[in-house]
């Protein structure tokens, strides 16, 4: 029931943001509509508006106000098609706007470069002819049974792929040994190599 509600509350608050930066464009397209007097009438009030909240928070009169995902969105683009955005940001500092235009351009970037999903699986067919392949022919690599995959008209997948479902052998002799353990396990007697001669013929 928690993930239906999460996922629930997610998708309100995603209809919530479009709509708010709706609002924003409705708003901005209305205006080509009005009148110079209407405009202007609007503008003087929102100036004075937003004169008052830039007073009250200097004064500390109240908390300073929560800014809402929408309307950073707005100020970011703001910035980038507005010359003189700085002049009328009453409610903020510009540092502040190009901050939230770097984590909008972090995001971006993050979304965009996001892990991709891996190789398709390959059919069930197609791994059990690969392991019959590499049962029967023991000294065969993943290449080799790529080619004759290929011999038999068949479309194989690539060599890194195959090599994942190759069937072990099992050696019951174990791993050989490397020069560095033999050396160190003979490291008493081998020392006599470098100053005696045995003829062998």
């Amino acid at each position: 029931m928690k993930p239906v509600l999460d996922l629930f509350v997610s998708f309100w608050n995603a209809l919530g943001f479009v709509g708010e930066l709706l609002g924003y464009l409705l708003c901005f397209v209305g205006a080509f509509f009005r009148t110079r007097a209407s405009l202007a009438a609007r503008l003087l009030a929102a100036e004075s508006q937003l004169a008052m909240c830039r007073r009250r928070i200097e004064q500390k009169q109240y908390p300073k106000p929560r800014l809402s995902s929408g309307f950073r969105i707005l100020w970011v683009v703001l910035s980038k098609l507005w010359a003189p955005w700085r002049t009328v940001a009453q409610l903020m500092q510009p540092a502040t706007v190009k901050a939230w235009h770097t984590r909008a351009f972090k995001l971006y970037w993050r979304w965009k470069s996001r892990r991709k999903a891996g190789r398709p699986p390959i059919s069930q067919e197609m791994q059990d002819l690969i392991r019959k392949l590499s049962r029967e022919n023991r000294l065969w690599g993943a290449g080799q049974i790529r080619d004759n995959l290929l011999r038999l008209r068949y479309d194989p997948p690539c060599e890194d792929t195959i090599r994942k479902y190759l069937v072990k052998s099992k050696d019951p002799r174990g791993k050989s040994t490397t020069w560095l353990p033999f050396l160190r396990k003979h490291m008493d007697v081998s020392w006599a190599i470098d100053f005696f001669t045995v003829a062998t013929c």
